[in-house]
């Protein structure tokens, strides 16, 4: 099953609206979240043309867990927009500051962030997670593209660009 998930992704990747756009795992001293600490991070990008609405969406970490962790309220991101979404374990969601009850980690070797349709098993998006210098991030080079590079200004709810 953890070798079928990233085919079934790449599947899926052509026709989602929403993406996993950006990570860091190495978010030491450069963008604070809304209880002024700096826990590591993942971005998702809204593609389409229409407002999208994450509630009932599932987040993870896990490949054999996809739902792990639930949006449980409405959550919209405009058009051609940007959520930053905390993997901070704290488990909470206030308006957009969503905050995730698992963290993710580069050095374990199997992280990934993924993100699952409400149905539970429909994966939209994932990455797994590779190694970041501290505070430098990786992401889609251009937002919602297939090739990915590292930022070493991460651009957290921005535009990517200038990616090495």
């Amino acid at each position: 099953m953890r070798y079928i998930l990233p085919v079934f992704i790449i599947s899926q990747l052509i026709n989602a609206q929403v993406l996993i756009n950006e990570y860091s795992a190495a978010n030491y001293s450069d963008f604070q979240d809304n209880f002024n600490e700096y826990e590591d991070w993942f971005e998702i990008f809204n593609s389409g043309n229409e407002p999208f609405d994450l509630n009932g969406y599932y987040l993870s970490d896990k490949s054999n867990n996809l739902t792990k962790y639930q949006i449980n309220t409405p959550v919209v991101i405009n058009n051609q927009d940007h959520l930053t979404i905390f993997a901070s374990g704290r488990n909470t969601i206030n308006g957009n500051n969503i905050h995730t009850n698992f963290k993710i980690h580069q050095t374990k070797g199997n992280e990934w962030i993924i993100l699952t349709a409400p149905d539970g098993t429909t994966v939209i998006d994932s990455v797994f997670v590779k190694p970041c210098l501290v505070n430098q991030s990786r992401g889609r080079k251009i937002d919602g593209t297939n090739e990915w590079g590292v930022f070493t200004n991460p651009s957290p709810n921005n535009i990517n660009s200038n990616a090495l």
